[in-house]
């Protein structure tokens, strides 16, 4: 798996896209959607091995779980969010993928609560509330 493997995708897909666009736009919009899935599944070794990589850091740190669960569902929520605005953009749909942009940041704050909770405990108890 090579990033320059990935990019060249990209660039092939974004040039037939430009091409198709002038004819069809709704053609221009498929091949879009489905290279940014193809090159997704493509890179989904590498993120099975960061995610095990990251796990294997918790563990050696004696963290608890629930951090590396956290974290993990956080970064997931970004790049779903992240990759669902881009394509509405894609789709001429600014005012959607904002909605979308704004949503993913709602839930990410959602995930977080049990974390700004904990914090919270923890600095009562140093200053000895």
């Amino acid at each position: 798996m090579s990033p320059l493997t990935v990019c060249a995708a990209g660039i092939v897909a974004s040039v037939l896209a430009l091409i198709l666009k002038k004819n069809n736009a709704e053609y221009s919009f498929i091949l879009t959607v489905s290279a940014s899935a193809m090159i997704i599944m493509y890179i989904a070794g590498a993120l099975i091995e960061a995610v095990s990589g990251v796990k294997d850091l918790f563990a050696s740190s004696n963290m608890s779980v629930t951090y590396l669960t956290l974290l993990l569902k956080c970064v997931g929520i970004c790049f779903l969010t992240e990759f669902t605005c881009d394509t509405c953009k894609d789709a001429g749909q600014a005012a959607l993928a904002d909605i979308v942009l704004f949503s993913g940041r709602i839930f990410v704050l959602v995930s977080a609560l049990p974390l700004f909770s904990e914090l919270l405990n923890i600095v009562t108890e140093l200053s000895g509330g």
